[in-house]
């Protein structure tokens, strides 16, 4: 072990007194305006049943999404074989 000439050899830091703090009952949060309504259509099933009748996709169908794939598929080629020269593995998607 090295020793430095002119240090004390430990150093005792001053010990602080340990100060209780109460503990303090957690409070309740109120609830916000959106959790309000999040538990109201929970509570309802014909409003969640509602809206999801009401989703439109935005996606096209039959022949349009099939052509929409292959102009896609094109489209990205390039980018498949610069991943597949990169790792090594062919990509098949």
């Amino acid at each position: 072990m090295v020793s430095i000439q002119r240090l004390p050899t430990s150093i005792h830091s001053p010990h602080k007194p340990r100060v209780n703090k109460p503990v303090q009952a957690p409070v309740a949060a109120e609830q916000t305006v959106v959790a309000k309504a999040v538990a109201k259509s929970v509570r309802d099933p014909e409003l969640i049943q509602d809206a999801h009748s009401k989703i439109q996709y935005d996606e096209p169908e039959g022949k349009n999404r099939q052509a929409l794939d292959s102009y896609m598929g094109v489209m990205y080629q390039n980018r498949k074989e610069e991943l597949s020269s990169l790792v090594g593995v062919d990509v098949y998607v």
